[in-house]
């Protein structure tokens, strides 16, 4: 493998960006001098220590941990048809609370250790069957509370899987499997959104779960990329014990009076419209809903002129957030310096992916914010 050099910057407070009532503030930044880009997806406290991947375009993707300052600590290639590697897609994947490594494919449910060796492998039992190219976070959780009894959540946040069903309207937005029993058991189920009179079928392939876990609280905080609500539900009971309303500053779709695909802005096969795309939920329970703003086909038509491969979702421009504390909306959309969230660390920072949308960067920067 190719020696890799990675350098860590730290700089000090060298942003501080205010809106509303909260500020942005960054500590420090790594960057990772690699060609190919880099996405991490999971931090492992006790040992300081990222999950993630780096993308290898028509190579496919290496799984990869790096150190707390970008050093590529280990990186592998796991999809294929070698002794240590997995012939389905890779979905997702996640650190367990012991530093090892979860792998979820489109069948079945891997264990690695930290030298990205298999160790396990389980039958993983859906009713979804998804393939996705690149990973997204596997979300795990213990049942009732009791350690060794644990559940996994088998579709990604963000990503619809109810495209190719005769009536998602009848779905649930939650599957959860557990392999200690092996049984696969849903909740939430679409008709229990507070807009569900609103949707209509022709949104199925965009309409999708948008979750965060509260382990230490038990909790699920949930909404869907088409909703102005977050629920909060009981990971106990699986019910819904309380719910608060969302005000987007620029989300179409949701002031219509049907929710379909005719009343989102397109250019052709491209999707212009506003999405909910990640909760995130802080120590002291306050809540944080990343949105994406809506496009209009005059500025898709321009940027495209000047990038064939722009795409309005991958512009940190449109990337919003809203703030929830003590169950209220607080302020208006707050913008956030530069890139997209990668996840919130222990320490309640943020860790953001810093995106240079005028420049093709040959390395990739992370920074770490503290919120105020």
């Amino acid at each position: 493998m190719k020696k890799l050099i990675l350098t860590a910057l730290f700089l000090p407070l060298l942003i501080s960006s205010t809106f509303a009532q909260m500020s942005l503030s960054k500590v420090s930044e790594f960057k990772i001098d690699l060609l190919n880009p880099v996405k991490i997806l999971d931090y492992y406290p006790a040992q300081k220590q990222y999950l993630g991947y780096i993308n290898e375009g028509s190579k496919g993707n290496k799984i990869a941990l790096f150190s707390e300052n970008g050093k590529v600590l280990v990186s592998e290639k796991l999809q294929g048809e070698g002794p240590n590697q997995i012939v389905e897609s890779i979905n997702q994947i996640a650190f367990a609370e012991d530093g090892t490594i979860w792998v979820h494919s489109s069948q079945n449910l891997y264990k690695y250790d930290q030298n990205l060796k298999k160790v396990n492998k389980i039958a993983f039992r859906s009713k979804y069957n998804i393939t996705l190219y690149s990973p997204k976070k596997l979300t795990y959780f213990y049942e009732i509370g009791v350690k060794g009894d644990i559940s996994f959540i088998s579709q990604p946040s963000g990503y619809s899987t109810f495209f190719g069903f005769t009536d998602f309207l009848k779905e649930n937005l939650i599957e959860v499997f557990n392999p200690k029993n092996e049984k696969t058991y849903n909740f939430a189920p679409v008709s229990g959104r507070s807009n569900f009179s609103k949707l209509d079928p022709s949104i199925q392939s965009i309409y999708a779960p948008v979750y965060s876990l509260d382990k230490s609280r038990g909790k699920l905080y949930l909404t869907t990329t088409l909703d102005d609500e977050i629920s909060i539900i009981d990971l106990r009971s699986k019910k819904k014990t309380e719910a608060f309303k969302i005000r987007h500053e620029n989300f179409p779709v949701l002031k219509s009076s049907r929710i379909s695909l005719n009343n989102i802005a397109s250019k052709g096969p491209i999707n212009l419209g506003a999405k909910n795309d990640n909760i995130y939920v802080l120590s002291n329970g306050t809540v944080l809903l990343e949105y994406i703003r809506a496009n209009s086909p005059e500025v898709y038509e321009q940027k495209i002129a000047e990038n064939r491969n722009y795409h309005h979702f991958g512009d940190p421009s449109y990337r919003r957030l809203i703030l929830i504390r003590n169950s209220k909306q607080v302020g208006e959309d707050i913008k956030f310096p530069y890139g997209e969230i990668a996840m919130v660390l222990p320490d309640d920072t943020l860790l953001i992916k810093l995106l240079n949308p005028d420049e093709e960067e040959d390395f990739t920067r992370y920074g770490i914010f503290r919120l105020k």
